[in-house]
């Protein structure tokens, strides 16, 4: 699983909860990593 730290997102949706970094990306997928943000 990829670290917590950050988020990625194949098409909007999180690859930690649709088959994490064996997701197959397909032409025209959207890739997203973005930061982890938590606090308060």
């Amino acid at each position: 699983m990829p670290t917590t730290i950050i988020n990625i997102y194949v098409n909007d949706r999180n690859i930690r909860y649709t088959g994490e970094l064996e997701t197959t990306l397909k032409e025209g997928d959207k890739v997203s990593i973005l930061p982890a943000v938590a606090g308060g």
